[in-house]
Order: structure tokens, then C-alpha cells, then sequence
């Protein structure tokens, strides 16, 4: 067993931990949307007005704050109209992933749905809005019919005849999705200019939007640098596009180098968490260039896609499996783990984080087949990290070894333990990872501006092996388990299994 210290320092905090940070992502792609929330309202499976039940409460009882939709590339190509009004009237389309696995589009969840859905599990909608192949008018449009007051405008009208009087309230919209690819294949100079226009025509009917804007993903991290110089210029030029966030997208993509769903070796384990951990200096460096580009913004950036994207990215479905679904072991969860430690460590500027995706789709916190359902290793861990949600978060310094091993032929390394801290209402929430496939870790947490009072507890996910993952034939072969603990001075130790994640929660005075 190795030892490893953190430095907990309470007097030096970063910043509040937004709920947004624990956000998801819906798109209508493979069996997120169809087989995944809905069911319909006459399907034999449990539902609430046609929403999988089963999913509902589950999400419900991790606090989900906002949830994205409908894409994602699907939103590119969406036309709002298409979900709206009697569903046996509504058109049947091509998905954007047609090509990918031959499913059209029935349009049964739209606008109305998805809103309800969001209602029913407590989170906010963002809405990912066309910035692509419609017109900005029509993207306002969209603005107008989903949130003018009832009465007001043709538009508003329309909402209720479709059985929404009352505005839905959208506070949050992406202008465009992934324009330096599927949205456009735009320059950052292309896409700020069409930013431009849709911010503005938006903000002419709903002022107090949160508008976002399409960044940057870690395969070219100085359109940043070149979007912002653009934006700036309009600046000077008086014409200014209201932005209140700024996407990032960053995948640990699996293109076959490492290993298959539940089959892979020891070195692509830790490259697999070691690229996970790579979202740090991604973030870092975006926000250096922001920095750089607009000297004393307080801009929120927006991770709204993030997660382990594994072999099968790019393929056509399998038989009997949705398009990129995947099972997911211990190795999805310290991803998912290690990536949230990284967005409450950095909360002074990520405002918002939507994992990809919430069901049968890249690292899906459920997985569902028909009656089938089941609660991933991804799911364990939004729920063991929800209490940091509006927590403030405090500096951890972590004194652990790397561990090293060679991946084709290159010697690499990755730190043992991830950590992320935060305090609220006097208790101490402590996110921990154990990234050692072989060794457990023996973790003493020192603190500094305080003590530790009374009892806390300390809640482990892991495996038996680092291979472990919920199926639907064993569908709690991985399950959080909590034990008490107690401690009382300035220190406190704590044991890690191998490949596990860990949380400590306890009262502190300062």
C-alpha cells in the first residue's frame, strides 16, 4: 500500500462549485432519446406521460441542474417546427446519424416533451439552437415561441394551442454546435461573424439570455484565440453580440488504441485516465488565450461535451446495440470522476459541464433495452459528487507518486491520486480517485483554517476487478458502499482500494 498526502486548505478558497457543472447531454442519436427517456405513453413499460419512470426517478435523485438538447450534429440540421403541434401530424425526417445506423426521425419529443422532461427530473433546458442550415430568423423564432409571455405574439399563441400556455422559460441557448466541423466546417473569423447576427436577433425578443457561443475542442485550441481577436474587433466596431458562456468539447477518443469496452491492458488503462486528466491543461491554455485575447473578461466556459468515447466511435451500430452505446466499467468512472475533480477545481471559470451523453450512448449514466435498465459506474459517481454542488470549493494540494509505464514504446506517467474539495454548511466534501490498477492507497488529509468535528462517512465505488461494469444481467455487480468515520484535530486517513473512487464527508470548524 502506498501513502499520499493532501493539503486541504480551507482559507484559500477558489470559487463556488455552480450546479451547471453536473449537466447532461441529450441528443436525438442511436437510443438516447427513443428507447432511452421515451418509451411512449402506451408503452407496457413504466412511464410518466411517455418518459421512461425508471430513468425519471433515478436522474431525479441526483439533482441534474441543466440538461442539453436536442444535439449535438443532430442540431444542426433540427428544424424546431418539425417537433411541435399534434404528434401523428408531425414529420417523419432524417436523422443526422442516418447514415450511421438507418433510423429516422419521428419527431415525437420535441420542444413540449423535452421541457416536461426536463420538469419532471428538476433540471433547466439548453437548448442547442441551429446556427447551420436555418435562418437567424427562424433560430429567434425559436426564442419567441418558447418563451414571449402567454397571448402575446402569434407565436405565443401557437404554444398554447399545442398545451402550453405558459412560457417555458429557455434560459439557456448554444448559437450553433461544433461550427469548425458538422456545424459548417466554418473559419473562427466565419463562425463569430454568423455568432454575431444570431446573438444580436435573439436578444432583440429574449434580452436576458444566456447566449453561448461554439469554442474550441482540443484538436484546434487556438480557434479560440482567433474567434476572440474577431469578437474583440466588433468591439471597436460597436456592434456587440451578447455571449455569456464559451464551449469547449474535449473526448478521450478511442480509436482503437485503447483496447475495446471491457477488454484492454494495464498501459491502456492508465493512458486512458491520463488523457482524461488531459482536460486540465486543455482548459488552462483556453483560458490564457481568452485572457489574452480579452484581457479581464469573467466569461463562463462552457464544457458541454465531455466523456470516454470508446472503440466503436465513427462505426455503424452492432446488431442488437444503439449507435456508440458502450458498457461501461471502473475505467468510465475514474474518467468521469477525474473530470468533475478537474471542473471543481477550475469553477472560478467553468460554469457549466453536460457529460455525453445520458443513456445508451457514449458514457451514459444508464443503459436501458426495452424493459432492461440499468444504473452505470458513471451514474454512482454524479451521485456520490452531488453535494458539491453549490459548495465552495478550496484548494487541495496532492502529494502523491506518478506512476509510470510505456505505451508504444514511450514512456509515460500519470499522478496516483485525484482530488477536488469543497465546503458547505460546515461539511467537508472530499472527491478522491485512486488511479492505481494494482495498489490501494493510503490518503491522510491535512487540514489547514481548521478541524475536523464529529463523526462523517466515506463512500467507496469499486470494483472487484478494474473490468467490473453493470450489465443488464448483473445490474449491481458495481454499487457505491458508505462506512462511518470520525476524526477530530487537523488530520484524517482514509483508504483507497485499487481502481476506485472515494468520497469523504465530514463536519469541519473554522
Amino acid at each position: 500500500m502506498s501513502k499520499n498526502n493532501i493539503d486541504l486548505i480551507l482559507m484559500e478558497p477558489i470559487g463556488t462549485i455552480h450546479p451547471n457543472i453536473y449537466g447532461h447531454f441529450v441528443e436525438h442519436l442511436g437510443g438516447v432519446v427513443y428507447d432511452g427517456i421515451w418509451v411512449g405513453e402506451d408503452s407496457p413499460i413504466p412511464n410518466i406521460r411517455g418518459f421512461r419512470k425508471e430513468l425519471v426517478e433515478k436522474l431525479r435523485a441526483i439533482r441534474p441542474p441543466v440538461i442539453r438538447w436536442p444535439g449535438g450534429c443532430f442540431a444542426e440540421t433540427y428544424d424546431w417546427r418539425d417537433g411541435i403541434g399534434p404528434r401523428e401530424e408531425r414529420p417523419t425526417t432524417v436523422n443526422w446519424w442516418y447514415n450511421n445506423d438507418g433510423l429516422y426521425e419521428s419527431n415525437a419529443v420535441g420542444t413540449h416533451e423535452f421541457v416536461d422532461f426536463c420538469r419532471l427530473v428538476g433540471a433547466e433546458p439548453y437548448f442547442a439552437l441551429n446556427a447551420t442550415t436555418t435562418t437567424v430568423l427562424e433560430g429567434r423564432n425559436w426564442v419567441e415561441y418558447c418563451n414571449m409571455p402567454k397571448g402575446s405574439t402569434t407565436l405565443a399563441k401557437l404554444r398554447e394551442k399545442n398545451g402550453s400556455a405558459e412560457p417555458f422559460g429557455v434560459k439557456y441557448w448554444g448559437l450553433g454546435n461544433e461550427n469548425w466541423g458538422g456545424g459548417g466546417a466554418m473559419t473562427p473569423e466565419d463562425y463569430c461573424n454568423v455568432y454575431r447576427k444570431y446573438g444580436i436577433i435573439c436578444k432583440s425578443v429574449f434580452p436576458d439570455g444566456y447566449y453561448i457561443a461554439c469554442g474550441a475542442n482540443d484538436a484546434i485550441p487556438d480557434w479560440t484565440l482567433k474567434f476572440f481577436e474577431r469578437y474583440q474587433q466588433m468591439y471597436t466596431e460597436g456592434r456587440i453580440p451578447p455571449m455569456s458562456g464559451y464551449s469547449l468539447h474535449y473526448y478521450v477518443s478511442n480509436f482503437g488504441d485503447l483496447g475495446e469496452e471491457t477488454r484492454y491492458t494495464d498501459e491502456q488503462w492508465y493512458e486512458t485516465l491520463r488523457r482524461a486528466w488531459g482536460i486540465e491543461p486543455f482548459i488552462v491554455r483556453q483560458i490564457e488565450m481568452l485572457n489574452a485575447a480579452w484581457p479581464g473578461n469573467d466569461l463562463g466556459l462552457i464544457v458541454d461535451e465531455w466523456g470516454l468515447w470508446e472503440l466503436y466511435y465513427g462505426k455503424n451500430a452492432l446488431p442488437g446495440r444503439h449507435l456508440f452505446a458502450q458498457e461501461t466499467t471502473m475505467r468510465d468512472a475514474l474518467v468521469a470522476a477525474i473530470s468533475l475533480n478537474v471542473f471543481n477545481n477550475h469553477c472560478d471559470r467553468i460554469h457549466m459541464a453536460n457529460a455525453a451523453q445520458l443513456v445508451n450512448c457514449i458514457q451514459s449514466l444508464f443503459l436501458s433495452r426495452g424493459e432492461k435498465f440499468v444504473l452505470t459506474g458513471t451514474y454512482h459517481v454524479f451521485d456520490m459528487f452531488k453535494e458539491h454542488q453549490n459548495g465552495q470549493a478550496v484548494r487541495s494540494l496532492v502529494h502523491t507518486d506518478a506512476i509510470s509505464y510505456d505505451f508504444d514504446g514511450e514512456d509515460r506517467a500519470v499522478d496516483t491520486v485525484s482530488c477536488s474539495a469543497s465546503v458547505k454548511d460546515g461539511v467537508l466534501n472530499v472527491s478522491l480517485v485512486n488511479l492505481s490498477i494494482d495498489e490501494d492507497q493510503e490518503i491522510t488529509l491535512d487540514l489547514s483554517g481548521g478541524e475536523y468535528a464529529r463523526e462523517g462517512s466515506l463512500t467507496l465505488l469499486s470494483g472487484v476487478d478494474d473490468k467490473d461494469a453493470n450489465t443488464f444481467d448483473e445490474p449491481e455487480r458495481v454499487v457505491p458502499k458508505t462506512e462511518k468515520l470520525s476524526a477530530s484535530g487537523r488530520t484524517l486517513t482514509v483508504t483507497l482500494p485499487k481502481a476506485s473512487v472515494g468520497c469523504v464527508s465530514i463536519p469541519v470548524v473554522q
